[in-house]
């Protein structure tokens, strides 16, 4: 199969790793034209629509539980991003979220007085979004079609990019469906991770097959560029608390079942020392691109 990075088109590669950790048929290569990150090979339309339709994501690594463990993991997250979103677009403005997930952004902006739309692939994702939210959420492929639902204030789109084999394409279509000055709001795994630099086991954990392409905050920022998009904000998130690194450091494994995303209040000063240097240096777990 004929190797091609999928944003500069470029054919020679260094090879990253040879697997990932939920396939042994992919591997992670690094374009050495422009130095981005991404799958080999690519999945193919009909392989996507099977694995997000049976949710294998989660079922490929054991993540897989209740509706209320998935609520007790995403709220930090979650209410996070209600706060950031709430503040960028206009009071009772329209919202969409693509790759919804569980529903739980959805509910609480749609509660808070928010037009609020959902789009999501995944068939069970959806079951699951049933029985979480009053929000409407469709089945629709951006890359694929430009849907007639109006245009938006906003469209935010929380740990997707990293899924789509075309993320300019997919930008680039977005934009067809933003009100004029609206805002994209994109979070993604930030590919400067600290802990890839020096912890084995964290990287070798790092890579999965549903995740088509690796960003750093450079490269996220040419992607918004290449679309179109222009006085893109790169912005630092450090997700996970200062404990869970370490808990990597001693065990050499995540914290799947518990992860924490804060400390006991006593060490508050530990907590936001180590995620504001990180955040302010990019090498962040998590990194944010926003337009406008």
């Amino acid at each position: 199969m004929k190797k091609s990075c999928l944003l500069c088109n470029n054919e020679f590669f260094d090879l990253i790793s040879p697997r990932v950790r939920d396939s042994k048929n992919h591997k992670v290569i690094k374009c050495k034209k422009c130095h981005h990150i991404q799958l080999f090979p690519i999945p193919t339309p009909k392989d996507d629509e099977k694995f997000y339709n049976e949710n294998l994501q989660d079922k490929n690594v054991g993540d897989v539980g209740s509706i209320k463990r998935a609520y007790n993991k995403m709220i930090d997250d979650t209410r996070r991003r209600i706060e950031l979103v709430s503040k960028l677009t206009p009071k009772s403005g329209s919202i969409l979220e693509i790759g919804s997930g569980h529903g739980f952004f959805l509910e609480m902006m749609r509660k808070k007085g928010f037009k609020i739309l959902g789009i999501d692939v995944s068939r069970e994702k959806r079951k699951i979004l049933k029985k979480v939210t009053k929000a409407k959420v469709l089945n629709i492929n951006i890359n694929e079609q430009i849907p007639d639902i109006g245009t938006f204030d906003t469209i935010v789109f929380f740990h997707v990019l990293e899924h789509i084999s075309d993320p300019v394409k997919f930008l680039v279509n977005c934009q067809k469906i933003l009100k004029p000055k609206g805002k994209i709001i994109v979070e993604v795994p930030n590919c400067d991770d600290f802990q890839l630099q020096f912890n084995k086991a964290y990287k070798e954990f790092y890579w999965q097959r549903a995740h088509i392409n690796y960003f750093t905050p450079r490269i996220l920022k040419s992607v918004f560029q290449k679309s179109g998009l222009k006085n893109t904000k790169i912005i630092g998130v450090q997700r996970y608390s200062i404990e869970n690194m370490i808990n990597w450091r001693l065990t050499n494994k995540p914290q799947i079942d518990e992860p924490t995303y804060s400390i006991p209040d006593h060490y508050n000063w530990i907590e936001s020392h180590y995620k504001s240097k990180l955040e302010k240096s990019l090498k962040s777990d998590t990194i944010m691109a926003i337009s406008g």
